[in-house]
């Protein structure tokens, strides 16, 4: 017997987080060996900042056909109706898929995964080659937002970082054999004066649309930020470390994933807000700048230190060689107890006309973890777990080459000490 019809109209096709998390998500809803599904796309959809490389790999094996109105994409839908009442139009809604995705896939593996064809493999090789990149380096994918791209959007600018934060890991990261391959757009801040195994994407000379999912699909993990690199990254499986992570944002499905958030300070308190006063309180719906201006509520970047203690951590662990684990794993309880009621509270608080409804803590139902060497770092972050630790507003000005891995040099050979 055929299989039914599932038509998805995606109408917003120029960012690549669009791409990834709607097409992504919809096909591990509706998979291929139950449903015949057809996507539905603009048919002026290649604009501005379209990737159709991203488009390419993420509707492989599907029916993709082009339209110019909604008005023509109801009548496809209607005739295979006609001809089949089995035949389903699925809910173009994107947080309506994403409860209906967590709900579905937070306890067993997903349907789909992204992956590249042998052809997308073998052309992968040649721009390694043209590139001077080794065929078999290690290769970490790496994006900070910044303000640059979508400007106008003023009210989200509480989730940039500043990129010059990372550079120590980076340089660790190279220290350890891996490549770099940096993410973005023309608007961003040049990276300049960096080792050759930093590929700054957007300036190479070399650069095209395939540079995403093909360095994404090949990266060890992905590091940076809650972007479009990161869901593309979500929907090949790669493992991510997510820094400056808001945590008003619900992304991160994959088992291996960490995370290192932002946090948040108290002007009114005077003391930085734990993890717990946070998402048990109204600003884990924080999603414009003006409510935490309102609030007097400032957002804090992660520091130098963190994010290179969260990048040892997270090679560490990629490599099984993470001598702390009975350790992570009592802080990671914790975790787990503090996301409970953020998922208990949700359940019995918003109601229907909540957009987006979403009736659980997305963190609660994920696979990934709060990185442990985050914690270890802000130890007044779960609370009253760590009562002799007074948890203010003193950031580390970290300056000197080589003084943060110095920072961490016991840490990161325990059996030195």
């Amino acid at each position: 017997m055929s299989k039914p019809r599932a038509f998805y109209q995606f109408l917003q096709v120029g960012r690549i987080g669009e791409i990834a998390q709607r097409i992504a998500k919809v096909r591990n809803l509706y998979p291929e060996g139950e449903y015949d599904l057809t996507i539905l796309l603009p048919h002026d959809s290649i604009g501005k900042w379209a990737n159709p490389a991203v488009v390419e790999v993420l509707c492989r094996g599907l029916q993709v056909i082009r339209v110019h109105s909604t008005q023509e994409a109801e009548q496809l839908y209607r005739q295979a109706k006609a001809e089949d009442d089995r035949a389903l139009w699925i809910n173009p809604d994107a947080a309506a898929n994403f409860l209906e995705f967590l709900n579905r896939f937070h306890d067993r593996p997903r349907s789909y995964l992204a992956s590249l064809s042998r052809e997308e493999v073998e052309k992968g090789w040649r721009l390694r080659e043209k590139m001077g990149i080794p065929r078999k380096a290690k290769i970490v994918t790496f994006h900070v937002r910044e303000a640059g791209y979508l400007g106008q959007m003023e009210y989200h600018n509480y989730r940039n970082a500043t990129i010059s934060n990372y550079f120590y890991a980076l340089i660790y990261l190279i220290k350890k054999g891996y490549w770099v391959i940096r993410f973005g757009d023309t608007s961003m801040q040049p990276l300049r004066g960096l080792p050759e195994q930093i590929i700054d994407a957007p300036f190479h000379p070399d650069y095209e649309p395939f540079f995403e999912p093909y360095f994404i699909a090949c990266s060890d993990f992905y590091l940076g930020m809650p972007s479009g690199p990161s869901t593309l990254a979500e929907a090949f499986g790669v493992p991510q470390l997510m820094t400056n992570y808001p945590l008003s944002c619900g992304s991160g499905e994959n088992d291996g994933d960490l995370f290192i958030h932002k946090k948040y300070y108290s002007n009114s308190l005077g003391r930085m807000l734990t993890y717990e006063e946070v998402l048990t309180s109204p600003i884990l719906d924080f999603h414009r700048l003006y409510l935490y201006e309102e609030s007097e509520i400032t957002v804090i970047e992660n520091t130098p230190s963190e994010i290179f203690a969260a990048v040892w951590e997270m090679e560490a662990r990629l490599s099984h060689s993470y001598p702390f684990l009975d350790e992570a794993e009592r802080s990671h309880l914790r975790v787990k107890e503090i996301q409970k009621k953020a998922h208990v509270l949700r359940q019995h608080t918003l109601s229907t006309d909540h957009y987006p409804y979403y009736p659980f803590y997305a963190g609660y139902l994920q696979l990934g973890r709060v990185s442990h060497e985050f914690i270890r770092l802000n130890p007044g972050y779960l609370g009253h777990a760590f009562p002799n630790i007074q948890w203010g507003f003193h950031p580390k000005v970290e300056g000197l080459p080589g003084r943060i891995e110095e920072l961490h040099r016991t840490r990161m050979n325990p059996h030195e000490r």
